[in-house]
Formats: structure tokens, C-alpha cells, sequence
């Protein structure tokens, strides 16, 4: 009995944690999407409408038309990186409010719905490590890093590599052992 209250303990604390770092992602992709939006080069002005252009009671559609006109999108559609962090934080965090909800009321409905999700994330997860370690390519997907940042963050790891790719092992063995007890 004492166990099973442990372990409840410890799935709340540990989804309290990826609940934190889900909403540090998600704000911090939003600060970087805002920053990314400020750096680029203001489009040129839109040409003004020409006059053979009726306007006919639908104002809303004509503006939604001139918004999506202006380039937005196409410069929106380049920050793919940004988004996939932010969805990344977004996804985490819920789960994790699943984990909670259902340890917290001992919900099997949650708790199913947290492992499946777990599962979900531990299988893209390897997907992504298998895209990144197989396929070398990825480097040309990748955004320019105009800060530097990603260059350090690459020869770090590559310096580091033997540790790092322990780390990410022990990683995905430390998941792959709590999923072993989602039902509190």
C-alpha cells in the first residue's frame, strides 16, 4: 500500500515537471516566433486595388484576402522549426495534465489516455532519433541560425557524442521504464 501512495507521489511530481517544462516551451517559442517576426525584412507595400475592383458588401473577406496576399504566410511557413517547438511544448503539456488528472483521481480513463500518449511520444521520439541518425540530410532542412547558437549546440554534441548518445539512451530506457507503472 505504502508503495502504490509512492508512486503517486512520484507521477505527480513528474508530470507537475513536464507540465512546467511544456508551458516553458510553448511561451519560449512564442518569444522566439515574435523575435523571428521582428528580424526579417519588412515586404514591400502591396499595390494599392485597382479600380475595377467592386466592393460589394463583404468587407471582412476582402481584408482576410489583402492579409494573406501580403507574403505572411509564405514567411509564416518558414518558421516550420518554431512551430514544431511550440507543438512539441503544447503536446507535452497536455499529457502531462493527463498524468496528473489521473493520478489525482485514480481515473483509469486518464491514465489510459496518458499511456497511450506516452507511447504516441516515445514512438515519435524514436522515429526522430532514427530520421536524425540514419538520414544526414536533415542538416539542409534546418533553418540558417543567424545567432550562432545551433553551430555551438552541434559541436558540442558532436565533440561529446559517446556521452551524448548514452544520455539519450538512458533517456528513452527511463521512459520507457515509468510507462511500466502509468496505473497508480
Amino acid at each position: 500500500m505504502a508503495c502504490r501512495g509512492f508512486f503517486e507521489c512520484v507521477l505527480k511530481l513528474l508530470n507537475l515537471v513536464l507540465m512546467a517544462v511544456g508551458l516553458a516551451m510553448a511561451g519560449y517559442g512564442a518569444y522566439l516566433l515574435v523575435l523571428w517576426l521582428q528580424l526579417l525584412p519588412p515586404s514591400p507595400p502591396a499595390p494599392p486595388p485597382s479600380g475595377d475592383l467592386v466592393h460589394l458588401g463583404r468587407p471582412m473577406l476582402l481584408l482576410i484576402d489583402v492579409s494573406i496576399s501580403d507574403g505572411t504566410s509564405e514567411k509564416l511557413i518558414s518558421a516550420w522549426f518554431i512551430f514544431a517547438f511550440i507543438g512539441v511544448g503544447v503536446i507535452l503539456f497536455i499529457t502531462s495534465i493527463f498524468g496528473c488528472a489521473g493520478a489525482s483521481a485514480r481515473s483509469g480513463c486518464c491514465l489510459s489516455t496518458y499511456s497511450f500518449l506516452i507511447i504516441l511520444f516515445i514512438l515519435v521520439e524514436l522515429a526522430a532519433g532514427c530520421f536524425i541518425f540514419f538520414d544526414h540530410s536533415w542538416k539542409d532542412v534546418i533553418p540558417v541560425d543567424k545567432t550562432g547558437n545551433f553551430d555551438m549546440i552541434y559541436s558540442f554534441l558532436k565533440e561529446n557524442w559517446r556521452t551524448a548518445k548514452w544520455v539519450a539512451l538512458g533517456a528513452v530506457v527511463f521512459e520507457v521504464k515509468a510507462e511500466q507503472f502509468p496505473s497508480v
